[in-house]
């Protein structure tokens, strides 16, 4: 892998993985009877994300294709390009919507650079014939929800996303995936996450709990323990790649559970419509 994919991966780790170190506080979040139940909380955060990391390890593609999926909903529900579709009242609008951003990075971005893609995928234990056909599927969806999308909306801002997602096309040699994914991921979702969780737990994002510090390092330990470990059989960037995004599917998928499922049931500034 060129420097920049390594800067990719450090920036992933650094600000990428510790965007979720809140997630405890925000279980909480609003209702302090609640904080009894924290140690039962963390037990089951910690459950399922050594269960992900094991599922990456034994089916990887299942697991990908997993990961894939929930994070196309995860992005997209998170708003990155702040699309207004919190006003739209009608399913397949807002369905589109959340479909046409997240798939950005999930499906268009793999799409755009499938012969870079697919040795990435392959290091990760993938199998790529069954992702082609997968991705296949996916792009269609992902098209047709960009269509809508723009139908409904039909707002100057989005057409300007449009127009530079052409032009990122044109210059797309320019870029790799791996620093188009640590830009998306950290820029535009890890950064806005982490600033509107401080909100919510009421904290200055200057100064986290002493929580968020624990949680981030424990991450990073774990991460630079698992690197080693496969880099006991494998090159440093297999190793590389298999230690970070295990580690990111682990800790992604209780995240997921917890922002996208449990959240919008009791915090206002966490639902979608």
């Amino acid at each position: 892998m060129p420097l920049i994919d390594y800067l990719s991966l450090l920036a992933i780790v650094i600000i990428g993985i510790p965007h979720g170190a809140l997630d405890l506080d925000l279980a909480v979040a609003g209702n302090s009877a609640s904080r009894q139940r924290l140690s039962k909380i963390f037990l089951i955060y910690v459950a399922i994300a050594v269960l992900s990391f094991i599922t990456w390890h034994l089916i990887p593609t299942t697991a990908l294709v997993t990961f894939l999926l929930l994070s196309t909903i995860h992005f997209g529900r998170a708003n990155p390009l702040l699309i207004n579709y919190k006003n739209k009242s009608s399913l397949d609008a807002l369905s589109s919507s959340i479909v046409f951003q997240g798939g950005l990075t999930t499906i268009f971005l793999p799409y755009l650079y499938w012969d870079e893609i697919k040795n990435l995928f392959t290091s990760l234990g993938a199998d790529i014939v069954a992702l082609q056909f997968i991705g296949i599927f996916a792009v269609i969806v992902w098209a047709t929800s960009t269509a809508i999308a723009t139908f409904h909306h039909r707002s100057k801002w989005l057409y300007i996303c449009l127009a530079s997602l052409m032009v990122f096309i044109y210059f797309k040699q320019v870029f790799t995936p791996l620093l188009l994914f640590s830009i998306f991921f950290c820029i535009l979702h890890s950064i806005p996450h982490y600033l509107k969780a401080s909100r919510e737990i009421g904290k200055s994002p200057k100064k986290p709990p002493v929580t968020f510090l624990i949680n981030t390092v424990v991450a990073w330990i774990i991460v630079a323990a698992v690197s080693l470990f496969f880099y006991r059989s494998q090159n440093i960037n297999s190793s590389t790649l298999n230690a970070i995004f295990s580690v990111l599917f682990a800790l992604t998928i209780p995240h997921m559970l917890l922002v996208d499922l449990l959240l919008p049931k009791r915090l206002n500034n966490w639902k979608i419509s």
